[in-house]
């Protein structure tokens, strides 16, 4: 992102944000946070070896990071990565 954004303006983003699954799911099983036609934020399955241990979150401009956490389920990493882009959408 390279304009910066207001904090009423990266809200209005979050609050019209969808989760929804990405167009490779089924090779993935990644999901998008969408908001205006726009991939903000992907959430995927975390592994430990083969078993899966929840859900991690990149946002979809930078690519996968391993910065991020493991959260329980899908909802709660998107609602983290919606956190780390609206830092990353108004950051001055």
């Amino acid at each position: 992102m390279t304009a910066r954004m207001s904090a009423a303006k990266a809200r209005a983003v979050i609050d019209a944000a969808t989760l929804i699954k990405a167009s490779d799911w089924r090779e993935t099983r990644h999901w998008h946070v969408v908001s205006g036609g726009t991939a903000l934020v992907t959430v995927a399955p975390a592994y430990s070896g083969t078993r899966r241990t929840g859900w991690r979150y990149w946002l979809t401009q930078y690519g996968p990071s391993n910065t991020g956490g493991v959260y329980a389920t899908k909802d709660a990493a998107a609602v983290a990565g919606l956190g780390a882009w609206e830092r990353s959408a108004t950051r001055r």
